[in-house]
């Protein structure tokens, strides 16, 4: 049985995006499996990363004209793991390298452990819409279990306590609206807030907000959003690949409305933003991983403002939930 939820285990997940892709492969872990990357003559290509022949990691090699050379008898793969070339006889050798499905979409390599899957990865709007400055985060690798790191991004009520100043006022709250929807493919939690943001770089970024969103789609996308009185400021739409148990690699996309503001001095402000939010969401995710395994497993209580989280442990889980609706009035 897959230590993985349903979803998560048969899911599309970004493994790079294109603008890593260079002279020499890239090494990934998706879910415990190692697999690389790299470009081929026929465009990004996924591989497990073991050559048939003696079982030495692929990434360890380098790309040759379209095609990954093993680093320890120089036989050469293509994009559909053929063996295009084994040094010292006429014929290649007939043994090929698993390969796995492959998609670019959004300026990103897709890839699933599923050998016939039966969906493509959804790209939640504005991701890949028009009329938005966009730029992609690849996020280093770090210390997180996946649902946490995702429950992490939507969760409303941690920023007062560890992005305080930053993201939220410590000390400062107002009175907010919020309506929760469940639905068999997704789950959203909107705060109308119809004020300015109390923390400074939102202030600067977005000037009156009039509703924050938190969205959750599976396998493992999670979605915030700021709207104000004309519509969509912001959406930060965060792709989450789970190496392994315990450590997640995402992939942010942000998307703002195009304007008179060059995407060059939007994209700097928003990365000079979230650099310090970033390191303290990380640091928190590692501490928490390592007390859940002093006690050997989690053991989690619900709370008030736990909106989400019951949802995304569903549709990770594969569940299709029913559709709910429920509002409340908190204080954020």
């Amino acid at each position: 049985m897959s230590a993985y939820p349903k979803a998560v285990a048969t899911g599309w997940f970004p493994v790079a995006s294109i603008g890593q892709l260079g002279p020499r492969p890239i090494a990934r872990k998706l879910m415990d499996t190692p697999i690389v990357v790299f470009r081929s003559a026929n465009g990004p290509a996924v591989l497990i990363d073991r050559c048939p022949h003696r079982n030495m990691a692929l990434s360890r090699g380098a790309v040759r004209d379209g095609d990954i050379e093993c680093p320890y008898h120089g036989w050469r793969f293509n994009g559909d793991g053929h063996c295009t070339l084994t040094p010292g006889v006429c014929e290649p050798a007939r043994h090929s390298a698993q390969t796995l499905p492959t998609l670019v979409r959004a300026g990103l390599v897709w890839t699933t452990l599923t050998k016939s899957p039966n969906t493509e990865p959804f790209l939640p709007h504005p991701v890949d819409a028009d009329g938005f400055d966009t730029f992609l985060w690849p996020v280093n690798p770090s210390r997180a279990r996946l649902i946490d790191a995702v429950e992490n991004l939507l969760d409303p009520a941690h920023p007062h306590f560890l992005h305080a100043g930053i993201v939220r006022a410590r000390n400062v709250r107002k009175p907010v609206d919020v309506t929760v929807r469940v639905r068999p493919t997704f789950a959203e939690a909107i705060y109308v807030e119809n004020s300015r943001a109390s923390a400074l770089m939102p202030r600067i970024l977005e000037g009156l907000r009039t509703a924050s969103i938190g969205r959750f789609y599976p396998p493992s996308t999670g979605q915030v959003a700021f709207e104000g009185k004309d519509g969509l400021k912001l959406a930060i739409t965060v792709f989450f690949m789970p190496e392994t148990e315990t450590v997640v690699r995402p992939f942010a996309h942000f998307a703002t409305p195009k304007g008179v503001v060059p995407p060059l001095v939007k994209e700097a402000l928003l990365r000079a933003f979230h650099v310090p939010v970033l390191a303290q969401d990380q640091s928190a995710l590692r501490k928490q991983t390592d007390d859940i395994e002093a006690f050997g497993a989690p053991k989690y209580a619900l709370g008030p403002l736990d909106f989400l989280f019951p949802a995304i442990k569903a549709l990770a889980a594969g569940e299709t939930p029913e559709p709910s609706d429920r509002t409340a009035t908190v204080h954020l």
